[in-house]
């Protein structure tokens, strides 16, 4: 089970997807990095340092999708 964040930069304008796990160790498809729920990450086009855990962060969620 996971989630997947579809994210504007709001400094470079790109839009990528990001893949968490949910209670295991998961790597993003997209960037490589084992990740969890709330471990930061990257944009893949300009590196602008994403956390989760800010409340910044959902200004620039497009839409969050869930996984089994």
């Amino acid at each position: 089970m996971g989630k997947i964040y579809r994210i504007k930069c709001e400094r470079c304008g790109a839009e990528f997807e990001h893949s968490v796990g949910v209670g295991f160790a998961y790597a993003c498809v997209g960037c490589g990095e084992v990740v969890d729920d709330y471990a930061p990450f990257w944009c893949p086009c300009c590196n602008k340092r994403f956390d989760p855990t800010a409340e910044e962060f959902s200004d620039q969620l497009i839409t969050v999708m869930l996984w089994d």
